[in-house]
């Protein structure tokens, strides 16, 4: 009973395990700021992505590869398949410059989806190019 009494004591007194509580008090914090910057990471990579698919679109039409707007949307959208499937996108013709627009709702392209703070907004992605071939 005696040396269970001085161990008690001893493990009473121990300063060993300190940091450990510290480190267990703030790895939440670490956990949910590198939650918040993966998400954030992935929606602006994802925004490159749909950029370069509209901008391919907009080559293609200025070709002659893809003969009609609707065509240029109907690509797009298929293409942005992978990425969203309530992307909007629209496609007009003026003045020998093709115009695409395509907004993707912000919560199709995060990774985790554990912050509500990016929902409702949409990603805006617009680019014009000179039509080569008529």
């Amino acid at each position: 009973m005696q040396i269970f009494r001085k161990l008690l004591t001893k493990f009473h007194r121990a300063e060993d395990g300190s940091a450990t509580v510290e480190a267990v008090l703030w790895l939440p914090f670490f956990v949910l700021t590198f939650v918040m910057i993966a998400d954030t990471s992935f929606v602006f990579h994802r925004q490159a992505e749909i950029q370069r698919i509209v901008q391919d679109a907009n080559r293609l039409y200025s070709v002659g590869f893809l003969q009609s707007e609707s065509e240029t949307v109907d690509w797009v959208k298929t293409a942005l398949t992978p990425l969203s499937t309530g992307a909007s996108v629209t496609a007009t013709e003026d003045g020998g410059v093709i115009r695409t627009r395509a907004l993707v709702p912000v919560e199709d392209l995060v990774a985790v989806g554990m912050f509500g703070f990016l929902s409702g907004y949409n990603i805006g992605v617009e680019t014009e190019q000179v039509i080569e071939f008529f």
